[in-house]
């Protein structure tokens, strides 16, 4: 059955200009990204005004938005520098900026009037009088705080001008604090969470005990600690019908500090998830599959169905399972030959097992065939790093991902 609501924005993360190609060839409605400053990813690698140029350019050549966070809370020092990048900004205008702090937002609309203005998670949105007094300032679309429930959520979007939009944030990590507004990583390290820096303490192993019980342990934990402060990665792809339902503008994946290969494959299994919703069939199982393949803490569903005063979203074990390996990229591909222009991002080997991933279909297991060097002379293995080398292979194209099996 078809739903009536309109289909949401799918927006990606794009940690640099690499990771913003992925997310746009892979389908994203639009992608959000930083310079190098006053965003809350500091360590991502982000894009310099150059590359947002060109960035924004590709966006758009692919029916695609970018989104520029600016949602750090800058002291007073930081200030001319914001508002020079605001005036640089002028001519490279992206399509919205994600916004925080009051401040920020008067400067960019001092500087550039006709900004559109998203307001971050940052600002802890959780009621419709928030949103509402937002929207008078002018903002268009509101990212809600992540500690609100679907049925909270369904009620403030009852409650709101159908024009407002807004956008919450359906898989990748979480924060044990209120929306990142979290003093550990100063506390423990100097390290400025709500600049950009945070060191994330929150997945560090803690020994907790009641002081006046001795022996008798504050939370579950295991001889060697407990992670009581590490989040559950979120996960809603299999609950894509319900956010859809919920009336969300925009569907948004975490993960600016993530790899290109997790950019791609995410984001081309919500694309597959959400089209198929949309078009009235029903969920496939293989979309789950896709994000146990790339890197990730133990899957939960947020606060989507849980209060943050239970510990449903509490990790057991803090460690990253391993996504599949990243092999090669494919660049150029003749059909006529069967051949495809590769570059090496880990080495492959003749005889071995892999997959290949393209936008809009479920990776495709093969084996790996004939490969040659740049001058066409047979190789067994790609042990170079970024080497550049042809694949014999079936019904391939540029952009896609050879990847483990």
């Amino acid at each position: 059955m078809k739903t009536n609501r309109k289909r949401p924005e799918l927006l990606s993360p794009a940690g640099n200009i690499e990771k913003l190609i992925y997310a746009v060839n892979y389908g994203a409605d639009a992608v959000y990204c930083a310079l190098d400053k006053f965003g809350m990813r500091a360590s991502a690698g982000n894009l310099s005004f150059e590359e947002l140029k060109s960035g924004l350019d590709y966006a758009h050549a692919h029916g695609a938005r970018l989104y520029l966070t600016l949602n750090t809370m800058p002291r007073d020092s930081q200030l001319d520098a914001l508002r020079e990048y605001a005036r640089e900004l002028k001519s490279i205008t992206p399509d919205a900026f994600i916004i925080s702090d009051p401040g920020v937002m008067d400067i960019i609309k001092e500087e550039i009037p006709e900004a559109e203005i998203h307001l971050s998670t940052q600002a802890s949105t959780v009621n419709s009088a928030a949103v509402k007094f937002w929207a008078r300032q002018g903002v268009k679309r509101i990212v809600l705080a992540r500690e609100l429930s679907l049925a909270e959520i369904i009620r403030l979007r009852e409650s709101i001008p159908e024009q407002t939009e807004i956008e919450c944030f359906v898989h990748g990590a979480m924060c044990i604090s209120y929306s990142g507004r979290c003093l550990m990583s100063n506390y423990y390290t100097g390290r400025n969470a709500n600049g950009g820096a945070c060191a994330q303490p929150c997945r560090w192993k803690y020994f907790l005990r009641e002081e006046k019980h001795g022996e008798t342990a504050y939370a579950e934990q295991f001889e060697d600690g407990t992670y009581v402060f590490s989040s559950r990665d979120m996960r809603m792809i299999e609950h894509i019908n319900d956010l859809v339902e919920a009336g969300i503008d925009s569907l948004k994946i975490e993960g600016r500090m993530k790899s290109a290969y997790y950019t791609a494959a995410i984001t081309n299994a919500y694309k597959i998830a959400l089209d198929n919703y949309i078009k009235g069939l029903p969920f496939d199982e293989r979309c789950l599959r896709e994000t146990e393949s790339v890197s990730h803490r133990e899957y939960g569903t947020g606060y989507f169905y849980s209060s943050p005063a239970t510990d449903a979203n509490v990790v057991n074990e803090n460690e990253y399972i391993a996504d599949r390996p990243f092999l090669a990229t494919v660049t150029e591909y003749d059909s006529e030959k069967r051949l495809a222009k590769c570059i090496q991002r880990n080495k492959m080997s003749v005889g071995g097992n892999a997959n290949l991933l393209s936008p809009g279909c479920f990776g495709r297991d093969f084996v790996i065939g004939n490969m040659y060097d740049a001058e066409m002379n047979p190789i067994d293995s790609t042990p170079h790093a970024r080497m550049e080398f042809y694949l014999e292979i079936e019904n391939a194209k540029s952009g896609d991902i050879i990847r483990g099996a």
